[in-house]
């Protein structure tokens, strides 16, 4: 289980990096309730970060704690789409949090929601935050 805001101040520097400031990112107790109070839709009830983004900016909800199950879930959805080896690096609760964030970063840096261009990009970019 990861603690979200117990590690914020690394989110913040990564969010900065991508010359993104710290306000884009919005910890909540549940992406799927936060979506629906905005009259979103959004079908995964176990969802862990969205991203909404345009060519302006964007603004990443995540959720405050990262369950197992909710990890297991992840890793086997990238495993599923071709990322088996990759997915084997994701061995500590932070490089799992480093790839996530980066991955909802890719939205806006890539201009897509494209979940397998945002997994391979994110993987590139880890070495930056994790050895």
């Amino acid at each position: 289980m990861v603690n979200v805001q117990a590690h914020r101040s690394l989110l913040d520097r990564m969010l900065s990096d991508y010359a993104l400031e710290p306000e884009c990112l919005e910890i909540v107790p549940d992406v799927q309730a936060w979506c629906r109070s905005r009259n979103m839709e959004e079908r995964n009830p176990w969802r862990s970060a969205k991203c909404l983004y345009s060519k302006d900016g964007c603004h990443i909800v995540m959720c405050e704690t990262l369950t197992d199950s909710m990890i297991a879930s992840a890793k086997s959805a990238m495993e599923l789409k071709g990322f088996e080896a990759e997915v084997a690096t994701l061995d500590t609760e932070v490089k799992y949090l480093v790839h996530l964030m980066l991955h909802e970063i890719g939205c806006f840096t890539l201009q897509t929601s494209e979940q397998e261009a945002r997994d391979a990009w994110a993987f590139r970019e880890m070495s930056r935050y994790v050895a």
